[in-house]
């Protein structure tokens, strides 16, 4: 079975109409987004080149033309959309159908049933908290999020054969990677433009920031390990207990012989070693999207051959691997069509103006709190990291200056708002995919994220205060 795909009976669809489509909700937020273009009071920043990249020039806002969208603009913002998330939307397809390669080796199904043979020995606790350091270096050093999509339903269904349930298995891998997406010290679509913009050495401050990732990893883990231990004692407290996760098991039953043999443990090492190559690429090469979508592709192309595969057989698993991704890549464009309806509907900069004009009448660590607030609502609408830095951070380094609180304050409440509502707003395409995957509803999931959130900002305003304190700097 291809990675993703699936099956649907009558009662499992019954089941899934329980489920928000995530391209119904999207595509609400982009109709929104083109009314609120009518009512908005029009207005700009002017901007200038900083480095070939376009920023926002301070005290600058004044007001311009309407510009609203119309009937057929909310039609156009999705091929645009498409076409500003191609890099990603073809890793993700790419990533898709080399998984499915794999897969039809059986290296992955042996391997699962490896780790299942050895968390009877170390238990299964141990193998879930070594998933999860696995996502939190790969969200958390190396900024990865829409990345590791297809590794999501290879994790799920380990933890369904562990004795868990599905929103352990998304939470284990999908959120624990955006959680430390969130934090990332060394994260160059946030950190790095943002220190870039605000004219701050690259990746300053990292030793405040390397103590949140490890806080909220260490939160996080707690967090998941408790729900994960009810679960197993209790499959009835699960809050996805009404689901049918019958699609999302595999079947070790037809495996008769369930030692890994050396082509097969070989691949597995290729696997891993494309992890290691697209890591070193990225750190000192630097390395984009099309460079790991390479990697990965050599990577199966190579274990295909190794286990004899013909080309047709590689060529069907790439096509039903992609297949399968093609969803999770279609909902990544979707998510970017919202922005672009924002852009063209001139509403991003007056959203932006009056927020930042609120702060102004407010103590320094209120006021710090205030642009973290508030940068959990404007991620909503512009779901990109980096967009956001670009369009938020001009108005907010100004704003830093005179109200006397360090640059590297303002970044790192805008990275925390910028991050950690990630796995909050249902604009978050990523976000949608990861619960797509495990079939875990909206309201489940707020449930389940709800009270995590509270003391995960009980915890954010608490570095924030040190950061306040302190001075964080170096300015």
């Amino acid at each position: 079975m291809a990675v993703g795909s699936e099956v649907l009976t009558d009662n499992t669809r019954k089941k899934e109409g329980k489920i928000l489509n995530p391209f119904l909700v999207l595509f609400s937020v982009i109709v929104f987004c083109a009314v609120l273009s009518y009512f908005v009071t029009p207005g700009a920043y002017d901007r200038t080149d900083l480095n070939g990249r376009m920023v926002v020039v301070a005290n600058s806002y004044h007001s311009v033309e309407r510009t609203p969208v119309s009937f057929l603009d909310v039609f156009l913002s999705i091929p645009n959309g498409l076409q500003g998330a191609a890099g990603m939307m073809f890793l993700v397809l790419i990533i898709g159908g080399v998984v499915e390669v794999y897969n039809r080796t059986g290296s992955i199904d042996k391997a699962m049933l490896k780790i299942s043979s050895i968390s009877e020995k170390v238990g299964s606790q141990t193998v879930l908290i070594c998933i999860m350091l696995l996502f939190a270096f790969l969200g958390g050093i190396l900024g990865w999020s829409e990345q590791v999509i297809p590794f999501v339903p290879i994790i799920i269904s380990l933890c369904l054969a562990l004795g868990y349930d599905a929103l352990v298995g998304m939470a284990v891998s999908g959120f624990m990677c955006l959680m430390c997406f969130a934090v990332a010290p060394f994260n160059i679509y946030t950190v790095g433009l943002s220190h870039q913009i605000a004219q701050l050495p690259m990746f300053s401050g990292s030793a405040l920031r390397l103590t949140a990732l490890g806080t909220y990893t260490v939160l996080s883990m707690a967090y998941i390990l408790y729900y994960a231990r009810k679960v197993k004692a209790n499959p009835e407290l699960s809050l996805v207990k009404d689901i049918d996760d019958s699609s999302l098991r595999r079947d070790f039953s037809a495996i008769t012989d369930r030692h890994l043999n050396k082509v097969q443990v070989l691949s597995l090492i290729i696997f891993g070693m494309s992890f290691f190559v697209a890591v070193y690429g990225l750190l000192q090469k630097g390395w984009g999207l099309h460079h790991m979508s390479a990697i990965f592709l050599f990577g199966g192309l190579l274990v295909g051959v190794l286990n004899r595969m013909d080309n047709h057989a590689i060529t069907d698993a790439m096509i039903a691997g992609a297949r399968a991704a093609f969803p999770g890549a279609l909902i990544i464009g979707v998510a970017r069509a919202i922005q672009w309806v924002l852009t063209t509907g001139g509403m991003v900069d007056p959203i932006i103006n009056w927020l930042s004009g609120m702060l102004q009448t407010v103590s320094p660590f209120f006021t710090t709190v205030g642009i973290y607030i508030i940068n959990m609502f404007v991620n909503a609408f512009i779901p990109s990291g980096s967009g956001q830095a670009m369009t938020v951070m001009p108005v907010l380094v100004p704003l830093a200056d005179m109200l006397h609180i360090t640059r590297q304050t303002i970044i790192l409440a805008y990275q925390f708002g910028d991050g950690i509502s990630n796995s909050l707003w249902f604009t978050n395409g990523t976000l949608l995919i990861y619960l797509g995957l495990a079939r875990v509803p909206l309201r489940k999931w707020y449930k389940f994220i709800i009270p995590f959130h509270v003391v995960s900002f009980l915890v954010a305003c608490g570095f924030l205060y040190f950061a306040c304190e302190v001075g964080y700097g170096p300015f």
